[in-house]
């Protein structure tokens, strides 16, 4: 039941990254599916099949990194490998609101 509940939280954590990712081709579910597997693998430092403390941390982790490339990605609308304040900015609407600090524009 452990591994089940971690699987379950890496889905949940994948999923943002996906709906994040306004890419024109969204990973397919399958796509999701072998990611997900890959970083548990990843994770999974002794081969054992389950998650420790430790390595659950490790995998949120990796799963952190995945959804941060991801944006990245997406926000890099010119493909340079770099985000500029232009593009930065026109991944939000302007103005207070969801997505938006308090302290800030």
């Amino acid at each position: 039941m452990r591994i089940g509940r971690c699987i379950l939280m890496g889905t949940l954590l994948l999923f943002p990254g996906v709906m994040l990712a306004q890419s024109p081709t969204p990973p397919s579910p399958a796509e999701i599916e072998a990611e997900r597997a890959a970083l548990f693998a990843q994770a999974d430092a002794d081969g054992n099949g389950t998650l420790s403390l430790d390595e659950f941390k490790t995998f949120e982790s990796l799963v952190h990194d995945k959804m941060t490339e991801r944006h990245f990605k997406q926000l890099d609308t010119n493909g340079d490998g770099a985000v500029s304040l232009d593009e930065l900015q026109a991944d939000r609407p302007p103005g207070p609101g969801p997505g938006h600090p308090p302290w800030g524009p």
